[in-house]
C-alpha cells in the first residue's frame, strides 16, 4: 500500500508550469493546428478515384505535409531535453510549414483544381539504417519493423539492442541514455527491480543484455537507464493517474476482440486488435528463448515510450505464443477497480505480458499466473499493472478487477457466444462496486452489450477553465478522472456495441478476413463544417457513428495463434476514415491501409520461408492484376513504383546471410515487399468493407 501524498494547488502551480514548459506547451499547440489541416485534406484525397490523373500529386504533397509534421514533433521532443533554442525555431518552422500544406491541399481539393501545389522535398535518405531521414530528422517507418531475437535471456536483450540500432540508427539508444538518477530514484528503481527479479525473473538478464548491446555499439547506456525504460523510477500511484504536475485526462484509445468455437469458421481462435496513439517507432518483436514458448510481442514504442504519452514501460498489443495462446488487448481501461488499500508495488504490464506467453500454455494458465501476481499499481493505468484480454482455441477472458471487485469477464456475460470483447471501459456488471464508480454511481447507466457509460454524455474536459479549477483545489483529482474516465465511457460504449453486433452477427463465419473486414467499416461524423461538429461535440458528446475501425488506428492487427498466423497493417486499415475523436488525428506518413503476414513457426529460419513465400505470392499477384488495367499515366507511375519498391525488397531479402541478424534483416525486407505488392492489388481491387462482400 501507498500512503497518501498531498497534492499541490493553487493558480500560483499552473503559472509556475506554464512558465517552465512554455515552448513545450507552444509545441502542443501548434502540433494540434498542423494535424487539423492535414486530416481534413487526406479525408477529401481518400475520395479521389484510382484514375483521376491528380491523385499520385494530391499524394505526394499530403506526404510532405506530413514530413514538415514529423520534423515538428521530432525536434520539439528532442528541444524539450536539450533546451536548445534553435531546435525549438526548427521544430515550430516545421509545424509551421506542415499546417500551410495541409490547408493548401484543403483547398485545391476542394476546388478540384488540377494544379500542383509547389513544394520543396528534402531528400529521403537513409544513413547506414532501414528508416529513412527527412534532412536530420528519422521517420517513422511506413511498415512496422520485425524484430527476432533468439537463446538465453541476455542473448535476446544483447540482439535487441543491436537491431534497434541497425533499424532506426544510434540516436535512439542515445536518446535514452545516460540519465542522472537521483539517490530517492534509484532506491525507488530498486524496488520496482525487485518485484520483477520474482516475478519475472527474465527481464534482469534481458535488461543485462541489453546494456551490453548498447555499450558495444559505442553507446554509453548503462543497466539503470535501460531497467528504467521498462519499470520507471517513482513510487507507485496514491491516487488516480497521479502525476507530480497538471492531472492527466485518462486515454481513450485501443481496441481488441476475440473468437473460437462456436463463432469461428473452424472453431479456432481469431483475433483482431488496434493500438489508437500517435504513431511513433514501434515495433514487433519475435522471440525464441531458451526457456519457454516462442513469442510474438507488440511494443507501442521501440524504446517503451510513446509520441504524447511518454513512458509506458513497452505497453502494447496484441501478443501470441507458440501454443497458440493469445494476448488480445489490455481489457478496457484504465479501469481503476480495485480499492486504493491494496496499491502499491508490483509487475508493470508489458513485463507480466511477455512472462505469460513464455509460460502459459493455455489461457486458463494465464489467468491463474495473472491472479498470482501483486494487485501492483493500479493508479498508473493499465500500462502499470497485471490483467488484460487473453485467449486461446477453448476460452477467453478479461480481467477487469482482480478484487473486491473480483470481475473476471468470460463469454455469456455480455450475451456473447464464444466470443469477447474490450475497448477503454469497464463492462463487467460488478465495476460499479468500485471506489471510484460507486462515487458517482447515480451518473451511470449499464448497457447489456455496450456495458457502462455515463447518463449525460460529456465532451472535451481539458479546458482551461477545468484545469484553474483544479489548480485552485475547488476540483480534486480524482473528479477530474471521473470527468475523463466518463467521456472515455461513452466512446468506448458505442465501440463495444459495434463490436458485439458485428460480431453476433458473423457467428460461424469468422475467420482473418472477416476481423481485418471490420477495421475497415469507419463511422460517420454528423453533418455539418468540421469546426462546427468539434464545438457541438464539446458540449454534448455527440461524434456521430462510432465504430473500433478509425483514423487514430496506429496499428491494426489480425491473429490466427494456433496456426500462428500474425498479420499486421501499420495504421489504419482503410484510408480516409474518420479519427476516435477530435483530439485524436494521426497523420502517417506514406499510410499503406495493407497487411503483411508471418507465421510464428518452429524456427527462425522456418519463419523467414513463410514470409518469402508469401511476398512472392503477393508479388505474382500484383504483377498480373497490374498488367490488366489501363489506368493514366500518373497512377500507373504511382502503382509501378509500388511493385518495384516490392521486387527490391524481395531481391534484399534474398540476399541476406544466416545468422539470427541477417534473419531478421531479411524477414523486414520480405514484409516491405508484402505490403508494397498489396497496395497495388488493394488499389485494384478493394478488399471488402462490409459483411455481404464477403
Amino acid at each position: 500500500m501507498v500512503d497518501k501524498k498531498p497534492r499541490k494547488t493553487g493558480t500560483i502551480e499552473l503559472i509556475r508550469y506554464s512558465l517552465k514548459n512554455m515552448n513545450y506547451l507552444r509545441a502542443v499547440q501548434q502540433r494540434e493546428k498542423t494535424k487539423k489541416p492535414l486530416f481534413l485534406a487526406y479525408r477529401e484525397l481518400s475520395k479521389l478515384d484510382i484514375d483521376d490523373p491528380i491523385l499520385a500529386r494530391r499524394i505526394e504533397e499530403y506526404n510532405q505535409g506530413v514530413i514538415d509534421y514529423y520534423s515538428g514533433k521530432f525536434l520539439a521532443s528532442k528541444a524539450s531535453r536539450t533546451g536548445n533554442k534553435q531546435l525549438w525555431k526548427r521544430a515550430f518552422n516545421g509545424f509551421n510549414n506542415g499546417k500551410k500544406m495541409g490547408q493548401k491541399l484543403l483547398r485545391s481539393l476542394e476546388e478540384g483544381s488540377n494544379n500542383p501545389i509547389p513544394m520543396t522535398q528534402p531528400p529521403l535518405i537513409e544513413e547506414g539504417t532501414e528508416i529513412k531521414f527527412a534532412d536530420d530528422v528519422p521517420l517513422v517507418p511506413e511498415i512496422t519493423p520485425v524484430i527476432v531475437i533468439k537463446g538465453s535471456d541476455f542473448e535476446m536483450g544483447y540482439q535487441y539492442a543491436q537491431q534497434l540500432v541497425q533499424i532506426f540508427g544510434p540516436w535512439i539508444l542515445e536518446m535514452r541514455a545516460g540519465r542522472k538518477f537521483s539517490e530517492e530514484q534509484v532506491t525507488e528503481l530498486r524496488k520496482w527491480e525487485e518485484q520483477h527479479r520474482v516475478h519475472t525473473p527474465w527481464l534482469i538478464e534481458f535488461v543485462k543484455g541489453w546494456a551490453q548491446g548498447a555499450v558495444d555499439n559505442g553507446i554509453p547506456m548503462s543497466y539503470d537507464d535501460v531497467m528504467y525504460l521498462w519499470v520507471g523510477d517513482a513510487p507507485p500511484s496514491y491516487d488516480f493517474l497521479s502525476t507530480d504536475g497538471l492531472p492527466e485526462i485518462p486515454p481513450m484509445a485501443c481496441s481488441g476482440m476475440a473468437a473460437w468455437g462456436r463463432a469461428t469458421k473452424d472453431g479456432k481462435l481469431v483475433t483482431g486488435s488496434t493500438g489508437d496513439h500517435d504513431l511513433s517507432y514501434q515495433v514487433i518483436i519475435v522471440a525464441y528463448p531458451d526457456d519457454g514458448n516462442a513469442f510474438i510481442y507488440s511494443a507501442f514504442g521501440a524504446t517503451g515510450a510513446i509520441a504524447g504519452g511518454g513512458d509506458i514501460w513497452f505497453f502494447g498489443h496484441p501478443a501470441m505464443n507458440s501454443k497458440g495462446v493469445a494476448y488480445v488487448h489490455h481489457g478496457g481501461g484504465p479501469k481503476f477497480l480495485e480499492p486504493k488499500k491494496y496499491w502499491g508495488y508490483g509487475v508493470r504490464r508489458a513485463a507480466s505480458v511477455i512472462h505469460i506467453m513464455r509460460n502459459a500454455d493455455t489461457a486458463e494458465q494465464a489467468l491463474d499466473i495473472e491472479m498470482s501476481m501483486p494487485i501492483g499499481d493500479i493508479g498508473k493505468g493499465d500500462q502499470g499493472t497485471v490483467g488484460g484480454f487473453y485467449a486461446d482455441d477453448d476460452y477467453g477472458y478479461v480481467i477487469e478487477g482482480r478484487k473486491e471487485p473480483t470481475a473476471i469477464r468470460e463469454a455469456g456475460v455480455m450475451g456473447e457466444t464464444d466470443f469477447l470483447y474490450a475497448n477503454n471501459s469497464a463492462i463487467h456488471p460488478k465495476a460499479i462496486e468500485s471506489e471510484w464508480m460507486n462515487s458517482s454511481k447515480d451518473g451511470w447507466k449499464y448497457d447489456p452489450n455496450g456495458g457502462w457509460r455515463p447518463k449525460t454524455p460529456t465532451g472535451l474536459t481539458k479546458s482551461i477553465g477545468v484545469f484553474l479549477k483544479w489548480a485552485s483545489g475547488k476540483l480534486s483529482t480524482s473528479d477530474m478522472m471521473i470527468r475523463g474516465m466518463m467521456m472515455s465511457y461513452d466512446n468506448s460504449a458505442d465501440r463495444n456495441l459495434y463490436m458485439f453486433n458485428l460480431l453476433d452477427a458473423g457467428k460461424g463465419k469468422i475467420d482473418p478476413e472477416y476481423m481485418k473486414m471490420m477495421y475497415r467499416i469507419g463511422g460517420k461524423l454528423p453533418e455539418g463544417p468540421f469546426d462546427k461538429i468539434v464545438k457541438d461535440y464539446q458540449k454534448t458528446g455527440n461524434w456521430g457513428e462510432v465504430t473500433a475501425a478509425h483514423a487514430s488506428n496506429a496499428i491494426t492487427t489480425v491473429m490466427k495463434p494456433s496456426d500462428g498466423v500474425f498479420s499486421l497493417c501499420t495504421g489504419p486499415a482503410k484510408a480516409g476514415m474518420k479519427p476516435l475523436l477530435p483530439g485524436s488525428i494521426i497523420p502517417i506518413h506514406r499510410e499503406t491501409n495493407a497487411f503483411f503476414e508471418i507465421k510464428l513457426e518452429e524456427t527462425p529460419e522456418d519463419m523467414l520461408r513463410y514470409a518469402r513465400d508469401q511476398a512472392q505470392l503477393f508479388i505474382s499477384q500484383a504483377e498480373k492484376m497490374y498488367d490488366t488495367v489501363s489506368f493514366n499515366e500518373n497512377t500507373m507511375k504511382m502503382l509501378k513504383s509500388y511493385l518495384n519498391m516490392a521486387r527490391e525488397e524481395y531481391s534484399k531479402g534474398l540476399s541476406e546471410g544466416s545468422d539470427i541478424y541477417d534473419t531478421s534483416k531479411s524477414l523486414r525486407a520480405f514484409t516491405r515487399a508484402q505490403v508494397r505488392a498489396r497496395q497495388v492489388i488493394n488499389a485494384i481491387n478493394p478488399p471488402p468493407t462490409s459483411p455481404y462482400e464477403l
